[in-house]
């Protein structure tokens, strides 16, 4: 069996799978590098500005998570495919739940720290979700510097995940990412 043949009569992700993952990404990909360089600005309108979308953002993010959580839950991925090797299913596995893990724990973490702060994150002007925690700022410096670092683990996995999908398509050639393309099957 060929490797476009076996891709091809593989089962795909799901179309609510599909979805949740090509609006997250997006999202998480501009909110990395904001989330890096918005604290180092002068103070003013694009700070504010950039933090304001980053919390609101982030609350999609958080949001949209619960929604691939459960559709996760509900729905088991397709199989590894055959031509994987251990290490590679291994290594796909870790990182997918990381990332998992990563993109529902560090929003959660910005709105822990903003909390924390005395203050509540914004959701587009919309509405302003209730703090989690009472002020404390010692707490408050201490789970910025956890979203922080959460943030930029969850960088790392990106780029893990995108050289594994540049391997896919480019060396291996087998096929494996059409599994999540919208369309697809």
């Amino acid at each position: 069996m060929s490797n476009q043949s076996e891709s091809s009569e593989r089962p795909g992700y799901s179309a609510p799978a599909k979805w949740l993952h090509w609006l997250i990404a997006p999202i998480v990909l501009a909110m990395i590098p904001v989330g890096a360089i918005m604290g180092d600005l002068p103070l003013g309108a694009l700070q504010d500005r950039l933090f304001f979308l980053h919390e609101s953002f982030g609350l999609t993010v958080l949001t949209l998570m619960i929604a691939r959580i459960a559709t996760r839950l509900r729905g088991a991925p397709p199989p590894p495919a055959p031509s994987l090797t251990p290490a590679e299913r291994m290594i796909s596995a870790a990182t997918h739940h990381a990332m998992y893990l990563l993109l529902a724990l560090t929003p959660a973490l910005g709105w822990l720290a903003l909390s924390a702060y005395g203050l509540r994150p914004a959701f587009f002007g919309l509405f302003e979700p209730p703090a989690l925690l009472a002020k404390d700022e010692p707490l408050s410096k201490l789970l910025f510097f956890v979203h922080g670092v959460a943030g930029f683990s969850l960088a790392a996995l990106i780029t893990l995940h995108l050289l594994g999908v540049a391997r896919h398509v480019f060396i291996k050639r087998d096929r494996l990412v059409w599994r999540m393309l919208p369309g697809r099957n």
